[in-house]
């Protein structure tokens, strides 16, 4: 990156992200620079939401989405659809499911489809990615 001049032109770069994704939890970013005139930073989300308030519902809330996400992962250890993952959360709402759990945690690189060039198919998977 620093051969292609896309690091500090104004006195910032990329170390600088990647220590304040790291206090901050995240996951190390990704860095595309394919693109012509531009690169790309790829961040991916942190599982541990470090939320400091004095709201015990929020606080309740994210521990509690903490706890599902966990729980969707653990349940994927082989490969689950989306009416089996449902099922183990007691949700009906398959939207909801896809939105609040699923894709975060494809984006955040905890699951990964098991037919990733249709993402759509009702033969699609869900698997913990093994780390």
């Amino acid at each position: 990156m620093r051969g292609l001049k896309y690091v500090n032109m104004f006195n910032r770069g990329i170390q600088r992200v990647k220590n304040l994704l790291q206090e901050n939890g995240n996951p190390e970013p990704e860095f595309n620079v394919d693109k012509i005139t531009a690169f790309e930073v790829v961040v991916r989300p942190s599982l541990s939401l470090n939320l400091v308030t004095d709201e015990k519902n929020v606080t309740k809330s994210v521990t509690k989405l903490n706890d599902t996400l966990n729980d969707v992962i653990e349940f994927c250890y082989t490969p689950r659809s989306m009416t089996e993952i449902m099922e183990h959360l007691g949700l009906k709402h398959r939207y909801n499911v896809k939105h609040r759990y699923i894709d975060p945690l494809i984006e955040g690189g905890f699951l990964v489809m098991t037919i990733p060039e249709k993402p759509n198919s009702r033969s699609q998977k869900y698997k913990r990615v093994l780390t």
